[in-house]
């Protein structure tokens, strides 16, 4: 099956993580990476930028078509792509009649955060399959018109995230804590992380020098996000890894869900059922929390009962390396994109 890959491309992108899974399940993958620069113009003043941005995604548009008559895939799987336009993805419909595949891992219908935009909902009616992470999204993508939605959970690439064969004494002293969080700042993460303080915490990622100085949060800031080997080494180190779950993700679960189990860590996460009931099980695979007070409790508990939360670790690996790997999501699609051949 000839299958055209439309995703960012890029090192950590799902699409990155992706093409090779879907070669091995017998693609013929062809990527087309929708943010790509087609076009480049000089000067930072806002008008310029947008028609910059116009005439950009005007020629990336029209790329896309090309590529799909030059290669004439089977099969498209769309990650996202919004800034593709309803015009030219009904074009490829008409003219070549693929079967048309959307994995969407944003809110579909967020245009005001730019999660989504007036093209990609109204794009919605020519997908043929429209995967969505979240059960409560399903009937809202019906409503606007969806053929067949179907839940597809997130899932994690363990090429992405590897346990190191070493970790040195200097890494151990960088990087060791009882409790870590590896994120961007958001003001809902900081409401959360501002009430545990007084416990050994890391905090890792882009924009937390939002947080003013001075302030007992601030000075648990380690640095700017961390990738790849070193990622490994904070994650080996770290006893609990604290998950938060966005608006758009508060009734479901997000990519840290199934990423900190399949590298072995001990997951405490922002409780939903989703998590808590059918992608793991509560207190045995994963721990949960709800408020400030059950989120110190099993932090408290948890680093006092250190056979228990390993335990429940390895429970948690041995799950997400049997039903969460992005291979396994990935042959899904393929049996569902060629059962409509």
């Amino acid at each position: 099956m000839k299958l055209l890959l439309v995703c960012e491309y890029w090192y950590g992108t799902g699409g990155w993580s992706y093409k090779g899974y879907l070669e091995e399940l017998g693609c013929e993958v062809r990527v087309f990476d929708f943010r790509q620069a087609y076009f480049t113009m000089g000067g930072s003043l806002p008008l310029v930028s947008a028609v910059t941005r116009r005439i950009n995604r005007r020629q990336m548009n029209a790329a896309f078509v090309a590529v799909v008559n030059e290669f004439r895939p089977d099969a498209i799987l769309f990650l996202k792509g919004e800034t593709i336009y309803e015009s030219a993805i009904r074009e490829v419909k008409q003219r070549f009649s693929p079967v048309l595949l959307q994995w969407y891992p944003d809110g579909p219908f967020n245009v005001e955060n730019r999660n989504a935009t007036r093209d990609s909902i109204a794009s919605i009616p020519l997908f043929d399959i429209y995967y969505i992470y979240a059960k409560s999204l399903m009937q809202p993508l019906r409503d606007a018109g969806a053929r067949r939605v179907e839940y597809l959970a997130f899932c994690y690439d363990p090429a992405m995230l590897q346990r190191p064969d070493h970790i040195s004494d200097a890494d151990r002293a960088r990087y060791a804590t009882d409790v870590v969080f590896a994120g961007t700042w958001e003001p809902m993460r900081e409401w959360w992380l501002e009430k545990i303080t007084d416990f050994d915490l890391s905090v890792w990622g882009n924009m937390w020098e939002r947080v003013p100085e001075g302030t007992p949060l601030r000075a648990h800031w380690k640095g700017n996000a961390v990738y790849g080997e070193e990622i490994s080494k904070l994650f080996a180190v770290s006893r609990i890894h604290l998950n938060f779950l966005r608006e758009q993700n508060k009734d479901s679960h997000n990519v840290r869900t199934l990423e900190i189990p399949g590298y072995g860590g001990f997951l405490l996460t922002q409780r939903s059922r989703e998590q808590a009931e059918e992608l793991y099980v509560e207190g045995r695979e994963i721990a949960c929390f709800e408020t400030v007070d059950e989120l110190k409790e099993r932090i408290r508990y948890y680093l006092a009962h250190e056979d228990e939360r390993l335990a429940i670790a390895r429970a948690g690996h041995e799950r997400a390396v049997a039903e969460h790997q992005a291979i396994h999501r990935l042959q899904r699609i393929v049996e569902d994109a060629r059962g409509l051949l």
